[in-house]
């Protein structure tokens, strides 16, 4: 089964708790459409798609823009290149998309996995936590998995994007939530995170809603005062903060 791929590159995680080099690896195809969160796109047919700051890995319409690997040595290679300059660096490996959980049952998927976690990389899958998956095997265990369940304000109804039943399987290994949040929707949001987190212990982190630099810095004051109010961790949205809109970074 080949793993389709948007992009690989060398960069610096921007969120989270892991703020350090990274290679990522943007699988494509997500469960979700996410329309609440407003970032537009035109696909190579002239149409323009609304979804999340990622639609190019999460719309079909992209497809023809993906890389198809038969061998996970192939991607191998390539990280390598986009990492020799950092030498000896013990780079993180963070896989996101899209949703990469939909490519759990793949060969290739799982051999990169095997193979990073045995060269001692901490490997992250950034996730909405909606596809199934089942953690059986001991290198799954030591995988961070950065679980970014989407809320009320993604647009998504509560039956597709509320997965509690592999939130339990999920936590098998390692993980932390991330909520993208806004003032807006707050209210409503911060009581789907109380459901969401109850009787589990985890870090929690509030991210704020910016698909750009203007939306970012917008929404950042409120968000650090709720983390503040809480007892939350706050993730700050670091490529966009430096990059703004601009892809591969």
């Amino acid at each position: 089964m080949k793993l389709p791929v948007v992009e690989i590159f060398a960069s610096l995680q921007g969120e989270g708790p892991r703020i350090r080099p990274a290679v990522f690896i943007r699988t494509a195809l997500c469960s979700l459409k996410c329309p609440g969160f407003c970032c537009k796109l035109k696909a190579p047919d002239g149409t323009i798609i609304q979804g999340c700051d990622t639609i190019r890995a999460v719309s079909p319409k992209f497809k023809s823009n993906w890389i198809y690997f038969e061998d996970f040595n192939d991607i191998l290679e390539v990280v390598r290149e986009k990492t020799k300059i950092w030498n000896k660096v013990n780079y993180d490996v963070v896989f996101t998309g899209g949703e990469p959980l939909l490519h759990w049952n793949n060969d290739i998927f799982q051999n990169l996995l095997k193979h990073f976690i045995t060269e001692n990389h901490k490997v992250t899958i950034e996730t909405n936590t909606t596809p199934n998956i089942k953690i059986s095997e001991d290198y799954q265990k030591e995988i961070i998995f950065s679980c970014s369940v989407k809320l009320s304000n993604s647009g998504e109804t509560r039956e597709k994007r509320l997965n509690f039943n592999n939130l339990d399987e999920i936590s098998k290994a390692n993980m932390y939530f991330k909520f993208v949040v806004n003032p807006k929707t707050w209210n409503n949001d911060f009581l789907e995170i109380k459901e969401i987190i109850k009787d589990r212990d985890c870090d929690v982190y509030l991210m704020p809603l910016g698909g750009n630099q203007e939306e970012l810095s917008q929404n950042t004051k409120f968000v650090v005062e709720k983390c503040i109010e809480n007892g939350f961790c706050y993730s700050d949205r670091i490529h966009i903060r430096a990059f703004n809109t601009k892809e591969g970074v």
